[in-house]
């Protein structure tokens, strides 16, 4: 069955992640949900830090919208009340992955985030949810769906053009990222 996810802002802020999930999506490798709150955090973060217009991210955020179909997240606030022990600025993603999991009619959703800390793993297995980091989900889907996930970086990597870059350069971004057990095992199959 393929895996139905909300990510976090801190996982769509660095973009080649952020492609990387993307492609995923669009492969239908997973289904890929957000909010706009989430789109806004990380959007405000990246104009912050590199001075990237709003506007820009806007264009971005709408993209990512058309191209993974019903991922955007709405009426998910009354669920933040289930996640009292979750960090409360988190409260709003984990109340996402209830609604994805009620319209997705999955048994579990996965929150992909790098803050495990902030999220209660009871509260949230209560819920039928589970949380991991970024690294460890996309190792996780490597051993599931090797083809896919390497199609996906693939398709990742030829659709960089300014500048381009080879498999050993995306690897190593991904890398720098945090993602360093998933940019080894691609490295080795791409």
């Amino acid at each position: 069955m393929t895996p139905v996810v909300v990510l976090d802002a801190c996982v769509l802020y660095p973009a080649a992640q952020r492609d990387l999930f993307m492609w995923l999506a669009a492969g239908g490798t997973i289904r890929a949900h957000w909010t706009n709150q989430i789109h806004d955090e990380w959007m405000r973060n990246v104009a912050r830090d590199y001075g990237i217009p709003r506007s820009e991210l806007e264009k971005v955020a709408q993209l990512m919208n058309r191209a993974a179909g019903d991922a955007l997240i709405s009426r998910y606030r009354q669920h933040e009340g289930l996640f009292p022990k979750t960090d409360a600025k988190d409260r709003h993603v984990a109340a996402a992955a209830v609604t994805a999991r009620k319209q997705s009619g999955v048994n579990v959703v996965s929150v992909i985030t790098w803050n495990l800390k902030d999220f209660n793993r009871k509260e949230l297995a209560q819920a039928g949810l589970a949380v991991e980091n970024p690294d460890t989900f996309l190792c996780r889907m490597m051993s599931n769906s090797p083809d896919n996930v390497v199609s996906a970086f693939m398709r990742m990597q030829g659709n960089l053009r300014n500048p381009s870059k080879t498999t050993q350069e995306c690897a190593d971004t991904l890398f720098a990222q945090g993602l360093k057990t998933f940019s080894g095992l691609i490295k080795a199959s791409a």
